[in-house]
């Protein structure tokens, strides 16, 4: 295994642990007003995200599938809970800020799996 792959899983990791705590302290909010689409999101990125780093140790190629499709999951679940408060409440001044946010946040595993999938054709060249 390469140094930058190990970089990567190592950062996916810390990241894997960041997104755990914060679904485990985000599960006691939530709530009445929470959109289904995002507690899935919610929920496969808090405890999905730290396993599929983990098991790419062993399997690159399937992991980094993974968190690509991870990534357009939760951003389909973070921003439609957004445009769902936003609606009724008629509160579009903080959206381009909640927007961003949720994008930034969905694009992290999206970033990994990437950058995953380059590691593993680039260590196929080179056998």
């Amino acid at each position: 295994m390469r140094d930058s792959t190990k970089v990567i899983i190592g950062l996916g990791s810390i990241w894997g642990l960041y997104a755990l705590g914060a679904t485990v302290i985000g599960s006691f909010t939530i709530g009445a007003n929470d959109t289904a689409p995002e507690i899935v999101g919610l929920v496969l990125y808090g405890f999905t995200l730290l396993p599929a780093c983990i098991l790419a140790i062993w399997y690159r190629k399937p992991t980094a599938i993974w968190l690509i499709a991870l990534a357009f999951i939760s951003v389909f679940g973070f921003i439609y809970q957004i445009l769902e408060e936003a609606g009724p409440a008629k509160e579009y001044r903080s959206l381009p800020r909640d927007l961003g946010f949720a994008l930034f946040m969905a694009a992290i595993p999206g970033l990994l799996g990437i950058l995953l999938l380059r590691s593993v054709r680039r260590e196929k060249r080179e056998i």
